[in-house]
């Protein structure tokens, strides 16, 4: 798709690779942009129905390029480029109506491990270097990680990890429930390929109402949900997915789902 972000779509599945190997992938101007124009298109293309997102190199991505960081810049000009960036990549990539799965390795820091949780599913190499080190730099928590991390691992733990800013592993983070799954390294990519497969052959209707109707749970009430909820279910039992899923069934066969 670009220099700075590479996007190979096959079966279904959409593998976008972060492509600045030797700044650890950090996330500099082109590749914000690079990932809005992805994401912005991808919620609308019938042949992506799930989506793998890895980093090149030796990491997954190191966070926000410091480099492209000016501390001379305005309170009204940073807080537009903070703005653009949260409702751009992040919101857009969370609210994607189809699965997400991450394969991080090597380094997560910051904005990078930001983006890594934007994803449904994380699958982490066990040695995996993570950070939320804001407060090292003298700056608040940004990039969405304050929606984002006291929801999966609860508000006491998420001002741990964001007060101290301290370092910890893959297998760290899948023990106090960060992410998905940590595997050791040479495993990574042959268990998140697996994953988001098997995702990409589902139901993508279904799929992607699940995990909209997962997100919404934390503003709705439970009268709420239930209406939302039946609203979905009628959508989804006029899909063609729905009825290749119950003609599955009574032949006693694997489903082949279409995505519609």
């Amino acid at each position: 798709m670009s220099d700075v972000l590479d996007v190979q779509v096959d079966d279904g599945l959409a593998h976008v690779t972060l492509q600045r190997p030797d700044a650890l992938n950090a996330l500099n101007m082109d590749l914000k942009l690079a990932l809005a124009e992805w994401v912005a298109n991808a919620r609308y293309d019938d042949s992506v129905r799930a989506v793998l997102i890895s980093g090149a190199g030796r990491a997954f991505c190191a966070g926000g390029d410091l480099s492209e960081m000016d501390p001379d810049r305005s309170p009204h000009e940073a807080r537009q480029r903070q703005d653009q960036l949260l409702r751009t990549v992040f919101l857009p990539l969370a609210q994607l109506p189809k699965p997400v799965v991450a394969a991080v390795h090597g380094h997560a820091h910051g904005g990078g491990l930001s983006l890594a949780l934007a994803c449904d599913i994380v699958i982490a190499a066990d040695d995996t270097a993570m950070s939320l080190g804001y407060v090292h730099r003298g700056l608040v928590p940004d990039c969405g990680i304050l929606h984002f991390l006291p929801r999966i691992v609860g508000t006491a733990r998420a001002k741990e990890l964001l007060l101290t800013g301290r370092r910890f592993d893959g297998t760290q983070a899948a023990a106090m429930g960060l992410i998905s799954q940590a595997v050791p390294r040479d495993q990574l990519m042959e268990t998140a390929l697996e994953t988001a497969r098997g995702l990409a052959r589902g139901a993508t209707v279904a799929l992607g109402m699940t995990k909209t109707l997962v997100d919404r749970s934390w503003q709705l009430s439970f009268e709420e949900m239930s209406e939302v909820e039946a609203f979905s279910q009628s959508v989804c039992r006029s899909s063609l997915d729905h009825r290749e899923g119950l003609a599955a069934f009574t032949e006693k066969r694997d489903a082949t789902f279409t995505g519609k």
